[in-house]
């Protein structure tokens, strides 16, 4: 290769580089504008506790062989000014900062991924990092004792400003070849692991150290002409080898992954179904055109390295947009205009951007103008808008209907990728799939007597600080118990249906499934309606008290990894009597047996003989599960308790 064409190659890349970093500054702008403004301190904080190894700053940890400080980071004033409103007892230090200054420095870049700086960053939204270090370089000791800072870390910015932070360690040459550990928590294991990279790659923001190289080469390169590419790097020149980490090329997306990635979504979906409603469409999306699209980040890579065809111009570079636009143009073509719409529901509640309130023109975000032209573009009214913005005030009835809207679309979904798909080609681990599967089991599965998982993404709003229960006789004979959003006390007709959440034979019943599904707490006042002799409203109460304890909300996500990969076992069981019988009795005359498993699942059974079948699984393992006794307040209750007992081997703790 002659020296012109290698001074050609030198200028492209730089050019490029000019473009990224132009658009990697306004991502970080943005992310500050969209940021609450108690919270934009702790941008800059975050890299700094990072950077530093200190006792009097949070992340410190002691032991002198603990990798830290960040490649490439600088003490600006702006840094400065944030963490002396974050840490103003600490104004001393900051002032002579170089006392806290490292020697060396073991990070080589700090990397935020995800929605932050796009249309899809909420208040809520969480900060995900990648730690990119080089693995070769630092021994096991010394990445336990980086992952234990991040740790601190992570838990001081809930504790201290309840902002979620996820610090992801990741090993540059493992980040190369593919490899980003097992499925647990917020990592998606061996179930898409380039699709991981895509998605990396398509949402980053360096925020401090090494950018990747990726950034660099066109968005149509095969590996061999990406490390070509790379070896242009010189020493001294323009364009140091320092400045870029090499975390691999993407050229394609592997169609074996998809399957891992579908089931992944889904479990997700359970936390934060309208960001993975888009997701799941984005994948089957890619399904049907694997064969002649480039992955999402090199279509939002060509448009940056093109400044958006005028060089300079980011402002309609939005990585969500970007994938938006793809799946509506999908959908549309397939005329589904029901999905379509679903989709543009969720992405205007996931965005919250509340385009029916006026806002003042000087604070018109980036975002604001994004979401107000898709609007524009759909034809909505300002009473669809005003609708959705309203979502707070939906009844029960809406949100669950809106969620199981979302939920259908997920598992159709689904299934029509795996009727597409040879399973046998998939690449996602035999652990990882059996603890993918039976989350989405343990979710969506139903089995006899099992207490259903509500399919909301409305866990913040279906809580009931007030419910009613009502007991109401059948047409055809028999009577149901019914639960009511508020005080329905007194009310009948279409005002009350309005707010009827879930109805079952059982009192019991119905209160573990308000129980289950975090609708109720301990400090939710039960109205009871007339008519429901012998059960009172303190019957209730107390039933709730005890099913918090003993079964508590189950996130399915949060599940132990170890616990999925074992045999399924009971964790906790127990009796309640005479709930619904006459209290003059001094008999058992009603026996309810609840029990909830390690996999997550929670069941509920009448009667002494559904006790008899859980015996083996009671008495003959070990160490055997706790087992509680309940009886309704009575002058009977310690007699009904004691010769329940006195019938049965198994042990149990009476509650009070």
């Amino acid at each position: 290769m002659t020296s012109q064409q290698s001074l050609t190659v030198n200028q492209n890349l730089t050019i490029r580089l000019l473009r990224v970093l132009r658009y990697n500054k306004a991502r970080i702008e943005r992310s500050l504008t969209l940021l609450p403004e108690s919270r934009r301190p702790l941008f800059h904080a975050l890299p700094f506790l990072l950077h530093i190894n200190h006792p009097e700053f949070p992340g410190f940890v002691d032991d002198s062989s603990v990798p830290f400080g960040l490649n490439n980071f600088t003490y600006r004033d702006q840094i400065k000014e944030a963490l002396s409103l974050c840490f103003p007892a600490q104004q001393g230090l900051l002032d002579d900062v170089k006392q806290l200054w490292p020697r060396q420095r073991a990070i080589d870049a700090l990397v935020l991924m995800g929605s932050i700086g796009t249309i899809a960053q909420s208040d809520n939204s969480d900060f995900d990092y990648w730690v990119c270090v080089n693995g070769e370089e630092l021994s096991d000791d010394q990445l336990t004792a980086l992952q234990q800072k991040l740790t601190l870390i992570e838990e001081w910015a809930e504790a201290a400003h309840h902002l979620e932070v996820h610090f992801f360690l990741s090993d540059i040459n493992k980040v190369r070849a593919n490899d980003f550990g097992v499925a647990e928590g917020e990592s998606a294991g061996s179930a898409q692991a380039v699709l991981l990279k895509n998605e990396f790659y398509t949402t980053n923001i360096v925020v401090a150290g090494k950018a990747p190289f990726w950034w660099l080469v066109p968005d149509a390169v095969s590996e061999q002409q990406y490390y070509s590419l790379m070896g242009h790097l010189k020493e001294g020149s323009s364009l140091e080898p320092g400045w870029f980490m090499d975390l691999g090329a993407l050229e394609h997306l592997d169609p074996s992954e998809l399957f891992g990635a579908a089931i992944w979504q889904l479990g997700k979906a359970m936390d934060s179904p309208f960001k993975s409603v888009l997701k799941m469409a984005k994948l089957e999306v890619f399904l049907e055109n694997a064969e002649h699209e480039q992955p999402l980040c090199n279509l939002l890579k060509k448009r940056v390295h093109n400044g958006d065809e005028a060089p300079g111009s980011v402002a309609t570079i939005d990585p969500y947009a970007l994938m938006f636009d793809q799946i509506i143009a999908h959908y549309t073509a397939l005329q589904q205009p029901e999905l379509v719409e679903l989709l543009q529901q969720c992405l205007y509640i996931k965005c919250g951007t509340r385009l029916s309130q006026p806002l003042d023109k000087e604070k018109v975000t980036f975002k604001r103008r994004i979401i107000a032209g898709y609007v524009k573009q759909w034809g909505w009214t300002r009473a669809e808008l005003r609708h959705l913005d309203n979502i707070n005030n939906w009844s029960f009835q809406e949100m669950v209907q809106l969620s199981r809207r979302i939920h259908s679309f997920l598992i159709h979904c689904y299934r029509r990728m795996s009727a597409k798909l040879s399973l046998d080609s998939q690449s996602v681990s035999k652990e990882d799939m059996t603890v993918l599967g039976r989350r989405l089991d343990t979710f969506y599965s139903k089995k006899e007597n099992k207490i259903p998982f509500l399919r909301s993404g409305f866990d913040d709003k279906v809580y009931c600080p007030q419910i009613t229960v009502k007991k109401q006789r059948k047409k055809g004979g028999g009577t149901v118990w019914v639960a009511y959003y508020g005080d329905q006390l007194g009310k009948l007709g279409k005002v009350l249906d309005k707010t009827r959440m879930m109805q079952t034979h059982s009192p019991v019943q119905l209160m573990l499934w308000c129980v289950c599904n975090r609708i109720v707490d301990d400090k939710t006042q039960i109205l009871l309606d007339y008519d429901t002799d012998p059960v009172t409203d303190f019957d209730l109460s107390q039933f709730v008290r005890h099913a918090l304890t003993l079964f508590p909300p189950v996130k399915v996500n949060a599940l132990a990894r170890d616990a999925l990969l074992s045999p399924q076992q009971i964790k906790t069981c127990m009796v309640v009597l005479n709930f619904t019988t006459i209290r003059l009795k001094a008999t058992v005359e009603e026996v309810t047996v609840i029990y909830a498993t390690t996999w997550g699942e929670t069941f509920i059974a009448s009667g002494i003989e559904a006790l008899d079948s859980l015996w083996f699984e009671l008495q003959e393992v070990s160490p055997a599960p706790p087992c509680y006794l309940f009886v309704p307040r009575s002058s009977h209750s310690r007699r009904i308790a004691h010769d329940f007992q006195q019938a049965n081997e198994q042990p149990f703790t009476v509650l009070d």
